[in-house]
């Protein structure tokens, strides 16, 4: 049994998915926690580093975009306390933390990219099945005992 909530599609063999599956999180959580410590650690890593934040948004509004197209009705749903929780913790780890942990050397500039990279991936995670999980609640089929 899946631990995604599915419709049944217009193609058998490709369920609707209601929330990304914990491997495109992981993905986008590396990819902005690395490029998000080069950033602040090496000035050379500018221009590199806005063509790759450019693509990881662009990447997330297509995602966005097609999740529209499949569930239009999931995107109504009512924010839960646990979505604004997980957004706080997002932001606050793109935002603040930049400042206060300042990576030098190359070890403290591998162990920041990989901690942000874990933490941004279980928020971006968390942050998206907290915010369909009302919705899942109410689509799920009643079993009848």
């Amino acid at each position: 049994m899946s631990s995604l909530p599915e419709d049944s599609a217009s193609v058998p063999w490709r369920p609707k998915r209601l929330w990304a599956p914990w491997w495109l999180a992981l993905i986008l959580g590396g990819a902005i926690g690395v490029t998000l410590t080069l950033l602040w650690a090496y000035r050379a890593f500018v221009i590199p580093g806005a063509i790759a934040l450019t693509v990881i948004i662009v990447v997330i509004s297509v995602a966005t975009i097609l999740r529209r197209q499949f569930h239009p009705e999931a995107l109504e749903a009512p924010m839960s306390l646990s979505y604004l929780l997980w957004m706080v913790l997002l932001i606050f780890l793109v935002g603040p933390i930049q400042l206060v942990l300042v990576a030098t050397n190359p070890q403290e500039i591998i162990v920041k990219a990989l901690a942000l990279s874990a933490g941004i991936s279980v928020c971006i995670y968390g942050a998206d099945r907290a915010l369909f999980s009302g919705f899942a609640r109410r689509t799920e089929p009643r079993q009848r005992a």
